[in-house]
């Protein structure tokens, strides 16, 4: 059997350590150039999607999970 739990953590775990790749992301704007800032910004945009379908699918899992026991 599937533990859904157990998969919905990892998300979440994955989840985490985008959002500190968001934050060194965010520092490097702080001395960079225009152009540099506008990729890091691209990136910055990418991430938060990426954290959010995390936090989602880790939702979804969690609740399947729930509904096993």
């Amino acid at each position: 059997m599937i533990n859904y739990i157990a998969w919905a953590d990892e998300y979440v775990d994955e989840a985490h350590r985008l959002l500190k790749v968001i934050e060194k992301k965010k520092q490097m704007m702080e001395k960079a150039s225009v152009d540099e800032k506008h990729l890091l910004n691209t990136e910055i945009i990418r991430l938060r999607d990426i954290y959010y379908e995390c936090m989602l699918t880790a939702k979804h899992l969690r609740a399947r999970g729930e509904g096993q026991r």
